[in-house]
């Protein structure tokens, strides 16, 4: 075999080998070809033997001749034109894409090198399929090497997930668009077998699976991956779908049924004693002929049906806030208190302004706090109400900077008992659902304010928002026409 060491091993790989294999002496003559030559390029191998290896080279392309000699000024083994689109010129005239590899050969008469051409039309076709199926997919898709894990190919969409350039994602490790580096569990998503395909969008321990963006966010995603053989490589096709909406579905819906549950278990167990009332002085009036006892049935239906409405109220008020308005606190403060039975107490602005609040759900705020005030009356040996003689509380609101308040000169609530007030079921009264507060923590959470407990001035209960968007009307802003004049109040009787 003139010019390749005359072994079995140089043999069979001459011979069987699937590529075209040409021995291309110094000066470019092919000195030997093997018979893949005829199935390739339409020559016969005695019949190109001797010709200038041109032959094979489309006729546009560049001088091959300096080529051939470049190679030898430095023979090793490498591909031919790193970087290049190479073609092949078949015996018809016609061309098709080529990867050619080069060995030097050391013959009797002089160097001659090697030549591997094989033919990639195949592959080519196939990475522009799979190329057009990256363009066209809706979710962020990578190619993967699975030798050395650096990214292949990038489409459009991953680029968008990531914050960063197509060109800036090829040739990186995978693991730079994940939080946990490459010697993380991340790394056996990419770790598969031939044919191997795995999806999922969390951890065996329940973590999100996440993509961290150029800007450091971390964005939940559905990994879809396959280990697959793209254009003669074996890549992991990747994709990843971006589920944050599926997440914030998720998290609202269980809040919801958490909430459904709470409610459920609330009804269950205060309407049966206000309904247990009802249907004793309903037996007793039929037996008794005591219609009197029809006024305590009556109560205890107006209780029913106040829970039954604190129930609704609690269902709806944790939702997300869909739009925030300008609302006038006085304006609103006076018809909520309105539409709560006060029983001669008083409503003071103390210090008037506006917050920036969905109005329907502020108004739950206002009246269940109202409410929560006059229930629990002027019972404090120290509060206003009782120095002035009387036996109501009075009740302030107001905005502050970055905060709004509401508080009284009631009894107050205990230290010990301000970090539970807002929980379901908390209530000091024998029939009080202790929805009201709860209600309130719910609006105060989808709007994204901190509430607190504390002592007012006069030793009642002090509501704080916090976090609130607010602004305070200066000093020469007056609410209506009805002021004191002596601190600044605006006083809204009872009705």
């Amino acid at each position: 075999m003139t010019g390749i060491p005359e072994t079995e091993g140089a043999t069979a790989f001459f011979e069987e080998g699937p590529d075209t294999i040409l021995v291309v002496n110094e000066d470019g003559r092919i000195r030997r070809a093997n018979d893949r030559v005829e199935d390739m390029f339409g020559y016969e191998p005695d019949e190109i033997v001797g010709e200038q290896v041109s032959v094979l080279v489309p006729e546009d392309a560049a001088d091959h001749s300096e080529l051939v000699a470049s190679y030898f000024d430095d023979p090793e083994r490498r591909p031919m034109g790193a970087g290049l689109e190479l073609r092949g010129r078949r015996k018809d005239g016609s061309t098709f894409p080529v990867d050619v590899s080069l060995s030097p050969l050391e013959a009797d008469d002089g160097w001659a090198a090697l030549a591997a051409v094989r033919d990639i039309s195949e592959q080519r076709l196939l990475r522009r399929k799979y190329r057009t199926l990256l363009e066209t997919a809706p979710d962020a898709a990578f190619v993967v090497g699975v030798d050395d894990g650096a990214v292949l190919e990038a489409n459009d969409a991953a680029a968008a997930l990531v914050g960063e350039p197509e060109d800036d994602l090829v040739d990186r490790h995978y693991s730079v668009v994940f939080p946990e580096g490459p010697d993380a569990r991340y790394v056996d998503l990419f770790s598969l077998d031939p044919g191997e395909c795995v999806r999922c969008s969390r951890f065996e321990d329940g973590d999100d699976i996440c993509v961290v963006t150029s800007d450091g966010e971390r964005v939940p995603v559905e990994v879809s991956a396959q280990r697959v053989t793209a254009a003669g490589e074996d890549v992991v096709l990747t994709m990843l779908r971006d589920v944050s909406e599926r997440r914030q579905y998720e998290r609202d819906l269980t809040r919801q049924i958490d909430r459904l549950e709470r409610v459920a278990r609330v009804l269950s167990h205060d309407l049966r004693n206000p309904l247990n009332v009802a249907e004793g002085n309903l037996e007793l009036a039929a037996e008794t002929g005591d219609l009197d006892r029809l006024d305590d049935v009556e109560t205890a239906h107006d209780r029913m049906r106040e829970i039954i409405e604190e129930a609704l109220t609690m269902v709806r008020s944790g939702a997300d806030v869909e739009s925030v308005d300008a609302v006038e606190l006085a304006a609103l403060a006076t018809e909520c208190w309105e539409n709560v039975t006060t029983e001669g107490a008083t409503l003071n602005v103390v210090s008037p302004g506006v917050v920036y609040a969905d109005e329907d759900r502020l108004a739950h705020v206002f009246e269940n706090l109202f409410r929560n005030a006059v229930e629990h009356g002027a019972t404090s040996p120290g509060s206003q109400a009782r120095q002035d003689g009387g036996g109501s509380v009075t009740v302030r609101v107001g905005v502050e900077d970055d905060h709004f308040f509401v508080e009284d000169d009631g009894p107050g609530i205990p230290p010990e008992d301000r970090e539970s007030v807002f929980e379901l079921g908390w209530t000091t009264e024998e029939f009080g659902s202790g929805l009201g507060l709860n209600i309130v923590a719910d609006v105060a959470a989808a709007h994204g304010w901190t509430p607190t407990v504390s002592e007012s001035a006069d030793g009642g209960a002090r509501f704080e928002f916090r976090d609130a968007r607010t602004a305070p009307y200066d000093d020469t802003f007056a609410v209506g026409d009805d002021t004191d004049g002596d601190d600044g109040e605006t006083p809204i009787d009872s009705h």
